[in-house]
């Protein structure tokens, strides 16, 4: 599978990320903490290009299929950071995800981090799939 990243404005990306997050309640409540109008999804777009992201809408035969958002040097650890990655719900179980994350790692010279909610540990299992490995369990701003 060839995917090829380009880039698009923060309104396209909200929008893309709004259509595809319909039905994921969880993802949004643990990213907005409520459903979210679209201003929401603009702010949410704005506040990661502000902290340094890179956002990405992935291409598959000319045709979105996956957002990421990356950040290159995140200050706790100055090593890459996938801060977001979403598929669209079409393209989901079909190895999308898998593919952008391979493809994100391949072009990093050096480890890339990612975090997830506590309590949605089995986010843990699709990361683990595309070759993450879990380095430790922070609650609160704390390690354990």
């Amino acid at each position: 599978m060839r995917l090829i990243a380009g880039h698009e404005s923060q309104e396209n990306i909200a929008e893309l990320l709004f259509d595809w997050t319909q039905e994921d309640e969880t993802w949004l409540l643990a990213e907005f903490g409520r459903i979210p109008l679209f201003e929401d999804m603009i702010s949410y777009v704005q506040t990661y290009e502000g902290m340094g992201c890179e956002f990405n809408v992935w291409l598959h035969e000319d045709l979105p299929v996956a957002i990421t958002a990356v950040l290159d040097d995140a200050p706790s650890n100055q090593k890459s950071w996938l801060g977001t990655i979403v598929v669209h719900p079409l393209k989901r179980k079909k190895g999308i995800g898998r593919s952008v994350i391979r493809t994100l790692l391949s072009e990093k010279s050096d480890v890339v981090f990612s975090g997830i909610p506590y309590d949605l540990n089995d986010w843990s299992l699709f990361l683990g799939k595309c070759g993450f490995e879990q380095y430790g369990i922070e609650e609160e701003g704390k390690n354990i």
